[in-house]
């Protein structure tokens, strides 16, 4: 191992190096996958708490989807009209500091209310940007909360969601992103949050369910977020919407490269895929 990549996996010194090699070792016998590099490895294994059964699968299931969803996980350049589009209606941040647990935060927000301009399926194909670069900048982190703020949306949104898109979105979350979700929190909740929530349970598991926060009013979300991480219209000190939204913008912009090797390297060989068993399952531990 070289020194480049001995400094790369002192990110993750919970990681027990006896299971990079298993992983690694297994990767030889599934030619289909693409073969990881030893701190590729410890970030499936630290999102898994050092599982090595579940970590096999999120691997599975990450170079899987990337693979079969190229509605989403290709043509990612940052630059491009339907990102850029996305970009003005969508805003998409890390939050600064941690929870007292160690826990990294992310921050969505419409920017435009306005429904005829809103289309779902770029709007999700951004968000899986965002939470990719959130990974490669934070994946070592001891959890993981998403915080989305529904101010601004309403009922012609609903009218515009696609829910084959949100299926699929919902499952690279859940089943192959290598983060350590630990909490959802929906600020200013609307009136017709139980119908959206009915489309979207379905697609859920039960432990990821379990994880929601509705939030009517800020005071129960500073009981939960350090005040200081929240933007200043919410009466943290974490910098304006303007100024967050900036910010996250110029990391997608400065790793516009990294995007787009991502596109090509990240991919399975389905011709090379073995006979599945029987029975396959899903799912991430912890």
């Amino acid at each position: 191992m070289d020194s480049a990549e001995t400094n790369e996996l002192t990110r993750w010194p919970s990681v027990e190096r006896e299971s990079i090699e298993k992983i690694k070792q297994w990767l030889t016998t599934q030619q289909h996958l693409p073969q990881l590099a030893a701190h590729e490895i410890a970030l499936f294994l630290h999102a898994n708490y050092g599982n090595e059964e579940a970590t096999r699968r999120t691997i599975e299931n990450y170079y899987t989807l990337r693979t079969s969803h190229r509605e989403c996980f290709a043509d990612r350049d940052v630059f491009s009209d339907p990102i850029q589009t996305a970009l003005r209606i969508m805003m998409f941040t890390t939050l600064p500091g941690a929870t007292k647990e160690g826990y990294k935060m992310v921050y969505t927000r419409l920017l435009i209310s306005d429904a005829s301009e809103f289309n779902h399926p770029q709007i999700l194909k951004l968000m899986t940007m965002c939470l990719d670069l959130w990974v490669r900048l934070e994946g070592s982190a001891n959890g993981h909360i998403m915080l989305t703020d529904m101010q601004g949306m309403h009922l012609g949104h609903m009218t515009k969601l696609n829910m084959g898109a949100a299926k699929k979105h919902m499952f690279y979350v859940q089943e192959a992103l290598p983060i350590r979700l630990k909490q959802i929190h929906f600020i200013n909740v609307v009136p017709f949050m139980n119908r959206l929530m009915f489309l979207m349970r379905p697609f859920m598991r039960k432990d990821v369910q379990e994880m929601i926060n509705m939030h009517v009013e800020l005071g129960t979300l500073r009981d939960a977020i350090p005040v200081e991480s929240l933007p200043n219209e919410y009466g943290g000190t974490a910098g304006t919407f303007q100024d967050l939204h900036a910010s996250f913008k110029d990391k997608l912009y400065a790793n516009s490269d990294w995007f787009r090797s991502m596109e090509s390297r990240n991919l399975v060989d389905e011709a090379k895929r073995l006979p599945k068993p029987k029975r396959y399952l899903f799912g991430l531990y912890g």
